[in-house]
């Protein structure tokens, strides 16, 4: 059976006889065991630590096997993906079916044969890793399908390429910055593609939308039952979550400087715990911090922790805005045309010459992630033939920036529709976060609530 990775297998026996020379035999086919005698404690147990397969005595004291398994599958700080193999007795077989109707992976007979027993898991373990596998397959293809990869025709990206390629390997926290919209997300996700654990997990946290420091807390360390009003079950945090894999902290700089001073505690000893608790985890995952801010001026201004900011400036990463790197312009535009047109149905087209010149002449303020709007809006359109400069709704500086402001189709457009642009930009550049689009918009946050309600705009995430 298992090899270079070992099998973590949970199981739960409250017959200490059976439930050990089950745990011998399992080990002795190659797995690693933990054996306990009740469900409740399988229950805690799993909500600390990771495990391939939970196998169950279904009649247990006190918590049931059924219980554990309807506990495991329900609880939403549990990993509901987890294989759960039920034991039963030979007359106790009506209530293992209906144990596999609740989500059990198999049922076992304990007067089963160990050869029996070790086959089983293995198809048990082998369908597990398939489904893991399809999930994190339709995962990448979703986020492939909504972000470009990572283009590097300029000399700029070029030179960023060679960074990138020089740190991915390392487990070192890396700090990036760029403006917004500027591609910092696809830049984390080609460090954690280049990494020493390209398969591990990927996650993405975006701290300006938990300026809170329990909303922080709770979502990054997790929180124990009862921690504070409302806790009602344990919660998983996202660094227990990501594993071995990457963890990416978008706008670090929007937390508060508490949240800050807990950033800094786990990233310098690598250990934390649940709001609520007393368990000491370990952070196994490494961790990408990114920002559009400068973070040097917001020490100088006393907004974020100096001691966290050389902590996470080892190596700096900083991508350069859209506009100072024209040459990643045309095959972007191409690959976002190519993305819309499989995500819609539509025939793929070419920029015509006026329309790819203005491209290249457009300041971009939104950076890339405005293009890709653009982009996206004039495939949604169903139009034939080559995309014209007309088709393309750009709001912002254009020709060098010199003086226009919004670049009028030849056809004209309502007032209305060009407020509604703004506003839809706005709050894509803020990642939704209304507070912010207002900023960029300078208006007041009721006023731009007033025109999001007005337009009927909400989040395309």
């Amino acid at each position: 059976m298992p090899k270079n990775n070992p099998i973590d297998i949970l199981l739960v026996e409250d017959d200490s006889r059976f439930g050990e020379r089950m745990k011998r035999n399992l080990e002795n086919a190659g797995f690693q065991v933990d054996l306990l005698d009740r469900g409740n404690k399988a229950l805690d147990r799993v909500g600390r630590k990771s495990y391939h397969l939970l196998i169950t005595d279904i009649k247990m004291p006190g918590m049931t096997g059924l219980e554990l398994l309807e506990a495991v599958k329900s609880d939403p700080g549990l990993d509901p993906e987890l294989p759960v193999v039920m034991l039963t007795s030979i007359d106790d077989v009506e209530t293992a079916v209906r144990a596999i109707r609740l989500g059990a992976a198999d049922y076992i007979k304990k007067d089963a044969q160990r050869e029996e027993v070790v086959q089983r898991i293995g198809k048990v373990l082998d369908d597990a890793r398939v489904r893991r596998e399809n999930v994190e397959l339709r995962a990448r293809l979703s986020a492939e399908g909504s972000r470009t990869g990572f283009i590097a025709e300029s000399p700029a990206m070029k030179e960023l390429a060679k960074e990138i390629a020089e740190v991915s390997p390392t487990h070192v926290t890396l700090l990036i910055q760029g403006e917004t919209g500027v591609g910092k997300e696809v830049v984390a996700r080609e460090i954690h593609r280049r990494s020493s654990r390209p398969d591990g997990q990927w996650i993405a946290i975006n701290c300006a939308a938990l300026p809170e420091d329990d909303k922080f807390q709770s979502e990054v360390f997790g929180h124990e039952r009862g921690a504070f009003t409302g806790a009602d079950e344990r919660k998983r945090g996202q660094f227990e979550r990501a594993g071995e894999g990457t963890l990416l902290l978008d706008e670090v700089g929007e937390l508060s400087l508490e949240s800050q001073s807990k950033l800094l505690r786990v990233l310098e000893t690598g250990e934390y715990t649940r709001m609520g608790g007393t368990q000491t985890l370990d952070l196994r995952a490494r961790v990408l911090v990114a920002t559009n801010k400068d973070l040097r001026r917001e020490v100088e201004e006393g907004n974020f922790r100096s001691d966290l900011f050389f902590r996470i400036s080892v190596a700096p990463i900083s991508i350069p805005p859209l506009r100072e790197r024209k040459e990643d312009i045309q095959p972007l535009a191409e690959a976002f045309i190519a993305e819309f047109s499989h995500r819609y149905g539509k025939p793929e087209r070419r920029l015509s010459k006026q329309a790819l010149l203005r491209l290249v002449e457009y300041r971009w303020p939104g950076n890339v992630r405005e293009l890709r709007n653009v982009m996206e809006s004039a495939l949604i359109r169903g139009r034939e033939g080559e995309i014209e400069v007309e088709e393309l709704r750009l709001v912002g500086p254009t020709l060098g920036g010199e003086g226009r402001v919004v670049s009028l189709p030849s056809e004209g457009v309502s007032l209305d529709e060009i407020e509604k642009l703004a506003v839809e930009q706005a709050l894509e550049l803020a990642g939704y976060n209304q507070s912010a689009a207002a900023r960029l918009l300078r208006i007041s946050p009721d006023r731009l609530a007033a025109r999001v309600k007005k337009f009927g705009l909400k989040d395309s995430k």
